[in-house]
């Protein structure tokens, strides 16, 4: 690459390779020593990000109304995977049929946010802080958590976000690694030299080529201080990351070669390295299929196939460390039951979610089911929420990670108890 990089070019490029200050800059370290045992349970979250269609995922067997509702998109009682008498799986979620017969696989029904909000920023972000309608709020829930849970024995993969945002439920006070794209490729080497290169051994950064008033030079000064100092150690700590991975290169089958499988085997392989990783994030994109939709194939049927290739195959990865870590998958908000002229579904109310490994109580549907008659969804279109998704966080964190939340970490909310663990 030719050519003077400025202070704010930079930044920008900081920003784009996943540095972030943002630790550093409330006076915590960006990253805390290590100290990471093979032992440590952990929490997954994905979260499909567009608003996924769950009642195409998780088929309600004996209720009519789901097929006069969806005579095209649908997805016929011969093609269903049945899991019980009343419940079946989308045909692509094959791979998980097993896991739900070895009892390690739970499916919720009629989940979400009780917020009415269809916009999918709003709706994300409130599940991600953990805060439905409180736009003040702006620690994740998972941020949140490892603050709380924080002590001596920290280390530098206690979190991470598989991705170069970090996800929202990843972001506030405590510091978490992002890891972009470019880092999780065999030849990141040359993109983390080069940005290494505007670090030097005493901290100082290579000088702007740009002018602007003392005050500006003076807060741009500061602000490339603290990128300089956390960036620094995120480079050796992303460094240190590729050579986890790269030692555990021929390490976990099946995965597709897509970014979101790429990720899945990235974070099991950071799992089994005893580098003590608690918490990983990773959003996967384009459930928001407002047209040609599809049935059994279509394109939710292809995103539903590589999500469910890639939880098999991290789950076969893990081993009996599957015991330890639980995957998450949610949405922001579920779709409405009829399908609309586009041969998709809109924007919706009630979900669900998926929990795999860490003890669930696998095997079975849990959750208040209540119907598809139109008289029993929420404003006549949508499923209803009868399972708050802030009861779920509080059940992983107690029940799974072994956390009591302290009084207003969920705030204006007192979680209901539900056992979804054995």
């Amino acid at each position: 690459m030719k050519g003077k990089l400025s202070r704010r070019g930079f930044i920008r490029g900081a920003t784009a390779l996943g540095i972030a200050a943002q630790g550093q800059a409330m006076g915590l370290p960006l990253l805390q020593k290590r100290g990471g045992t093979e032992s440590t349970r952990s929490v997954v979250v994905i979260f499909l990000r567009g608003g996924a269609d769950f009642l195409n995922m998780l088929i309600p067997l004996r209720d009519r109304y789901y097929e006069l509702k969806r005579p095209g998109i649908g997805i016929g009682p011969e093609e269903v995977l049945p899991l019980d008498s009343h419940w079946g799986l989308h045909p692509t979620l094959q791979p998980l049929l097993p896991l739900y017969k070895s009892k390690q696989f739970l499916p919720l029904v009629n989940t979400g946010s009780p917020h009415p909000t269809r916009s999918h920023f709003d709706a994300q972000d409130f599940m991600g802080y953990g805060a439905p309608g409180d736009r003040t709020v702006r620690n994740g829930w998972l941020n949140r958590y490892l603050s709380e849970s924080a002590g001596m024995q920290s280390n530098d993969f206690r979190a991470i976000g598989m991705q170069r945002l970090l996800p929202t439920s990843l972001r506030g006070l405590y510091p978490v690694l992002a890891v972009p794209d470019e880092v999780k490729k065999k030849r990141s080497k040359d993109v983390l030299d080069y940005f290494e290169k505007f670090y030097g051994a005493d901290g100082e950064q290579a000088s702007s080529d740009e002018e602007g008033d003392g005050m500006d030079m003076d807060r741009e000064r500061e602000e490339g201080v603290d990128i300089v100092q956390s960036g620094k150690v995120t480079i050796e700590t992303l460094r240190r990351y590729r050579e986890i991975i790269s030692r555990a290169e021929s390490q976990g089958e099946g995965y597709p070669n897509t970014r979101f499988g790429t990720g899945m085997r990235h974070i099991a392989q950071l799992i089994l390295s005893g580098e003590g990783l608690e918490v990983a994030g990773l959003d996967y994109g384009a459930w928001d299929h407002h047209a040609n939709q599809g049935a059994s194939d279509g394109s939710q049927a292809r995103s539903l196939r590589e999500l469910a290739v890639s939880l098999a195959a991290f789950a076969q990865h893990l081993g009996e460390a599957l015991d330890q870590t639980l995957v998450i998958v949610m949405t922001e908000f579920g779709r409405t039951v009829m399908e609309n002229g586009s041969g998709g579904t809109d924007h919706g109310h009630g979900s669900g979610m998926f929990l795999l490994g860490g003890g669930v109580r696998g095997g079975t549907v849990l959750g208040e089911w209540s119907g598809l008659a139109t008289d029993r969804l929420y404003q006549g279109r949508d499923l209803p929420v009868t399972t708050d998704f802030r009861d779920v966080y509080n059940a992983v964190l107690r029940d799974h990670m072994d956390f009591k939340a302290p009084k207003g970490f969920f705030p204006d909310y007192k979680p209901k108890r539900l056992k979804l663990f054995s």
